[in-house]
């Protein structure tokens, strides 16, 4: 069965390869149906268009887009992504510097995700029925149902506009370069409170209602009942036997969840102004960055299908019931 999975995962990558082939394909000529280039800048009243047809014969945007596109395939197996036509940098490099910020942010929520999620789930499991576990679904409901960039302007209306607690904006402070190495540390932290209580509230508004549901499953399963009829202590029938099968469930989903944080995450950089992944690819399509835009989109991509390789791959590890369902 476990070959028979993993067959299954290395055919749902390869799919996955494909549609973003087809996906950076479609981007591709899409661009050059959008009005306006980013060739305009090199204009000049002086010069006319001499110096802008240069650049872009020199860029190989004169050619025909099926040529291009043969062009840039050919380059990226070679590991060239290109030269950035705004920046004027190579898009590797710019790529490089983006999606630092891009994976520390969500990989941060991640972790502080699930350190407050298991916690939470417990409580929510003690208080079953109470009305602070009703009022706590509730909202995480709420929460799951608004977009991220909805959380984000409410916690910059709290915790920047109304209390002036931390930073709106940016990923540090103007005068960061004349810190020490402690003072930088603890700026860039300032900075990227918010940010992280984004993500971090957006996503454990889904998984906190999905281990307290599998917390009250497991709780209420044939043989834990009998055990805690025969007198063993809820405590313990918490750690041996309700938390470990309900962990299990979501362990599964951790992957799953990484794909929408990382979707998540584009979406918050624009609205805090981070210089991650998100920001560099709505720039790009603003300037009609060809280079750049192309790359974003196959690095954002491959990071999703990363996430849901992931997610296979735990649900094959740690839940057979759902191995089993998903081979056959």
């Amino acid at each position: 069965m476990k070959k028979n999975l993993l067959k299954l995962v290395l055919r749902r990558f390869l799919i996955s390869c494909l549609m973003i082939f087809l996906l950076i394909v479609a981007v591709f000529f899409m661009m050059h149906l959008l009005p306006g280039e980013p060739f305009q800048q090199y204009y000049s009243p002086r010069l006319g268009n001499e110096l802008a047809e240069q650049i872009k014969s020199k860029f190989g945007f004169d050619r025909p887009v099926s040529v291009q596109l043969l062009k840039w395939m050919r380059n990226i197996l070679s590991g060239d992504f290109g030269f950035s036509i705004v920046y004027q940098k190579p898009v590797i490099v710019l790529i490089s510097e983006s999606i630092i910020v891009t994976l520390s942010i969500s990989l941060s929520s991640f972790i502080l995700q699930i350190l407050l999620t298991i916690p939470s789930g417990l409580f929510l499991l003690k208080h079953a029925g109470k009305k602070i576990d009703f009022i706590i679904d509730k909202l995480a409901l709420i929460i799951y149902s608004a977009p991220s960039f909805v959380v984000a302007i409410v916690l910059i209306y709290f915790g920047s506009i109304l209390t002036n607690l931390f930073p709106s904006s940016q990923l540090f402070s103007y005068n960061y370069y004349e810190m020490t190495t402690t003072q930088k540390f603890f700026d860039l932290m300032h900075h990227l409170i918010l940010p992280i209580l984004t993500l971090t509230i957006t996503s454990m508004s889904f998984s906190i209602r999905y281990l307290r549901q599998n917390l009250i499953e497991a709780s209420n399963q044939d043989f834990v009942v009998a055990l805690r009829a025969s007198g063993i202590p809820e405590n313990i029938l918490r750690k041996n036997h309700i938390l470990p099968n309900a962990l299990i469930s979501y362990i599964t989903i951790l992957g799953l969840e990484i794909g929408s944080l990382l979707s998540k995450t584009l979406i918050t950089e624009m609205v805090f102004s981070l210089p991650g992944i998100g920001r560099l690819m709505v720039d790009s399509i603003f300037s009609r960055d060809y280079p750049v835009i192309v790359a974003c989109v196959m690095i954002s991509s491959l990071m999703v299908i990363f996430g849901n390789l992931i997610a296979d791959l735990l649900i094959s590890r740690f839940n057979p019931k759902s191995s089993y369902e998903l081979v056959s």
